[in-house]
């Protein structure tokens, strides 16, 4: 009789390992994922941001050099926006689902700043280049808090 209690005391101290142990990984195991989850978002903003601060840049340089951009280069940079601005659009969509409040704002800094009416193209372009710089350094710094990245 006595070496059954001890067996049950031991499985019973194994069940309640096991759970403990389960949950402890399985809570992890989400902890990863939805980082990786936001890891992925970042990058994939970050990346949008990029390509539209070239777009705005080569374009704005091209209107200070007086210079005309090549139908080629065009399409060239106009598939960069096509590709880009409904990334970061829909990133700002989707709100603080993904990113911290500041990351957000700063996303609907610079779709709000696209919407909005500019006097001159070359306004629109100084007003898109700025928007995308500032909006870029803003989701790099947020992605290293957000993300616990050290320096």
């Amino acid at each position: 009789m006595e070496t059954f209690l001890e067996i049950l005391k031991l499985g019973s101290v194994g069940i309640i390992a096991g759970f403990f142990s389960s949950y402890l990984s399985g809570r992890d195991h989400r902890n990863k994922k939805w980082w990786e989850l936001r890891v992925s978002a970042y990058q994939e903003v970050i990346n949008a941001l990029s390509d539209l601060y070239y777009y705005f840049d080569r374009h704005f340089k091209a209107e200070i050099e007086y210079r005309e951009l090549s139908d080629e280069y065009k399409d060239k940079l106009s598939k960069f926006w096509d590709d880009s601005f409904h990334k970061v659009r829909k990133a700002a969509d989707s709100g603080a689902f993904l990113f911290s409040d500041e990351a957000n704002s700063a996303l609907r800094e610079f779709i709000n700043g696209q919407e909005a009416h500019h006097d001159s193209y070359w306004d629109y372009l100084d007003n898109g280049c700025a928007g995308a710089k500032k909006c870029l350094i803003a989701l790099v710094n947020c992605s290293k808090v957000d993300l616990k990245i050290n320096e």
